[in-house]
């Protein structure tokens, strides 16, 4: 089952979809819904919610999961886990699970590992305090005692894992320093998830990692060189965003993020074919968490992908990012419509951003922040 506002609708069902459930019951709620403090759903839709739960219970489903495409309050979780009888996850946890499908590297699993715990240590306090007043069982069963242990069981394991990432952390800025000893600028791919970063990072590489329609198939970093318009510049492709990112994703991938805020540029590749209002919502998402980690009075250059699959190959997105870009972004950017599969404008966005980390290096401003060319 899935419980989300309307603006949210699209991307929560690609999330869900990506772990590949036999059903989805999509409940949907007005975008200016304002949660229950108790259960997030108000009494009419939580007897809603007891309804399909009893239906799909009825049809074989068998096990139900309840998404709530929100950040939910740990008494929350625990309050509708009673009143429903099934487990019930938040957005966080939604995303969590579908890094852990992707997860390769140490580093990808000990941050996903970090971000569940930090988002159960206050799950684990709530049902420690309602188990000392009698009002839960211990957590899972064992008792009040046993509760305690498994809370400073986390407790430390979080700190060893901090102690790892730091570790990590500072071997990925070692990597960094000598790239730059070499005189490479660093140009990260950013954006929203599946917008088809990875894919315009194989064609200016000339790599083949794997890319495809599933959510977060990126979680580690990659990095290569690439050569840019007569430039050699170090390309790297990051983790994805998602609208309001949560603050333990950033926390726990943050040695992931740091690539981003210590580039000299930044790649900021937009699906054009979702439509204006879809685009303008995710830019200034996109431009809002860039700001969060640390990404500030740098040029960005806007990638509009995926021209091919739009009747005016994106020129109504371009005026409309063009419009709202100069409120949004006070410093250098650009804007360049391109199609990574179809290999269409890569040249001209080359050009540009080669352009850009020019005259950055160089500490000249670039007078005309909108130019932009096409081939």
């Amino acid at each position: 089952m899935l419980v989300t506002k309307e603006d949210d609708l699209s991307e929560a069902l690609a999330l869900v979809n990506s772990l590949k459930p036999r059903h989805v019951e999509v409940i949907k709620l007005r975008n200016t819904y304002r949660p229950d403090t108790r259960t997030y759903v108000r009494k009419g839709k939580l007897s809603e919610l007891k309804n399909v739960v009893d239906g799909l219970s009825n049809n074989g489903y068998g096990s139900t999961k309840l998404v709530i495409y929100d950040t939910l309050y740990p008494r929350q979780v625990v309050n509708l886990m009673r009143e429903l009888k099934v487990d019930v996850i938040d957005k966080i946890m939604l995303v969590l699970e579908i890094f852990a499908l992707h997860a390769g590297s140490k580093e990808a699993k000990l941050q996903i590992e970090m971000a569940r715990i930090l988002h159960q240590l206050p799950l684990i306090r709530e049902w420690v305090r309602r188990a000392k007043l009698r009002e839960l069982p211990g957590f899972l069963g064992p008792g009040a005692y046993a509760i305690d242990k498994y809370y400073q069981h986390l407790k430390s394991r979080l700190s060893r894992i901090r102690r790892e990432l730091n570790s990590l952390r500072s071997r990925r800025e070692l990597e960094r320093s000598k790239r730059r000893a070499l005189g490479f600028p660093h140009i990260a791919i950013t954006g929203y998830a599946n917008t088809g970063k990875t894919t315009l990072f194989n064609k200016l590489v000339g790599e083949c990692k794997p890319a495809g329609p599933e959510m977060f198939t990126t979680l580690t970093p990659k990095a290569k060189r690439a050569y840019m318009g007569g430039l050699t510049a170090i390309v790297v492709d990051t983790v994805g965003f998602v609208r309001n990112i949560p603050a333990e994703i950033v926390e726990a991938f943050y040695a992931t993020l740091e690539e981003v805020s210590s580039s000299d540029l930044a790649l900021l590749v937009l699906d054009s074919s979702e439509g204006v209002d879809a685009v303008l919502t995710k830019l200034r998402s996109s431009l809002s968490t860039l700001s969060r980690i640390g990404y500030v009075g740098k040029p960005i250059v806007i990638a509009l992908n995926k021209i091919d699959l739009c009747s005016d190959r994106g020129r109504k997105v371009e005026d409309a990012v063009r419009s709202v870009l100069p409120d949004t972004y006070p410093w250098r950017w650009g804007v360049v419509r391109i199609s990574a599969l179809e290999e269409v404008n890569l040249d001209v966005l080359k050009e540009v951003v080669s352009d850009f980390v020019r005259k950055e290096k160089a500490g000249l401003r670039i007078e005309d922040r909108s130019q932009t060319r096409e081939g």
